[in-house]
């Protein structure tokens, strides 16, 4: 049986000026006067889970400015190996590091469905040579990338620092600032992404959600996320014991 590749469908032009999220975008410095004709080469794209934004050695021909939802950014290593090196939400620029570079270092796939802006890069270019607001702006994302990178590879995936530990951080990258909602990864990217085996993020995870600090979320959403005790996995991400809420309640009753 042949499986179905993850869809990807153009919605249209780009309304740059009605973006919600203009202000959080690459482009939030520039004016809206300076934004008219801007939204004329961008379409709108939706990506089904699972599907590539673009591949690792494409030829970078374009940036995505992510509306909804979030991407992992994925490098193929010498031995065939992949490794994911960070996480893109809304707000983010999926392609940032490729702006000066021929072709992609990454591959960008969509963890849930993702709506964004595909902004072709002769006309990225274009606009980034007439307006300085965006030249600032984009050295300051550029750095904001380096330094999650860094705090990426410093956190979670190396070092000596318990995997319990490591793996709260993850939790914690992946929240979506939505109140307890925490972005789902399967076990498998789990496990490439911490430097540990699958049955060892099985392991956590049982943990968690027996300790009340993690649980499957509810209806249609409980395949992409999960739920989280925030307030124990920052402890528990800072190196402190916890609990979490169930075994708090078990305490209280036993007192």
């Amino acid at each position: 049986m042949v499986k179905t590749p993850p869809q990807v469908r153009c919605q249209g032009r780009s309304n740059c000026n009605a973006c919600a999220l203009r202000r959080e975008m690459v482009c939030s410095e520039v004016s809206l006067e300076s934004l008219i004709g801007f939204h004329a080469g961008i379409d709108d794209f939706d990506f089904e889970p699972g599907a590539e934004l673009f591949a690792f050695d494409s030829s970078a021909d374009a940036v995505y400015c992510l509306r909804i939802g979030a991407v992992k950014m994925v490098h193929l290593e010498p031995d065939g190996g992949v490794r994911i090196v960070r996480v893109l939400k809304a707000g983010d620029v999926a392609g940032l590091e490729s702006v000066f570079r021929p072709r992609h270092a990454y591959s960008a796939i969509a963890i849930d469905r993702v709506r964004a802006c595909r902004i072709p890069m002769p006309y990225f270019h274009g606009f980034i040579d007439g307006h300085p607001a965006l030249q600032r702006r984009l050295m300051e994302s550029s750095q904001a990338a380096l330094a999650e990178a860094q705090n990426w590879l410093a956190q979670i995936v190396g070092g000596n620092t318990p995997v319990r530990t490591r793996f709260a951080r993850l939790l914690l990258k992946l929240a979506t600032g939505r109140d307890d909602r925490i972005l789902r990864f399967p076990g498998e990217d789990m496990a490439a992404i911490l430097g540990v085996t699958f049955e060892t993020v099985s392991r956590v995870t049982s943990e968690f959600n027996r300790l009340g600090i993690l649980q499957k979320g509810q209806g249609a959403s409980g395949r992409s996320h999960f739920r989280g005790d925030l307030a124990a996995l920052e402890r528990i991400a800072a190196g402190e014991p916890s609990t979490g809420r169930r075994a708090a309640t078990k305490g209280r009753s036993k007192s």
